[in-house]
């Protein structure tokens, strides 16, 4: 029977969401995590403060060991 570890990385984004150096630091953290074995299953975002446009973006992954 497979086993699975799951975990959670928080990416906080203020401003813009949708700049290159934000754009560029999450794939640092899913490229990181997929050469270590990680699957990314699931994704999401919220926001929580609308009137500085602070953000956070939920990645949640899964390995088998």
């Amino acid at each position: 029977m497979s086993q699975y570890e799951n975990d959670l990385d928080i990416y906080y984004a203020v401003g813009n969401a949708n700049t290159q150096r934000q754009e560029k630091e999450i794939s640092v953290i899913i490229n990181k995590r997929n050469a270590a074995g990680w699957r990314l299953i699931s994704t999401s975002t919220a926001m929580v403060d609308t009137k500085n446009q602070f953000s956070n973006l939920y990645l949640f992954w899964e390995k088998e060991f």
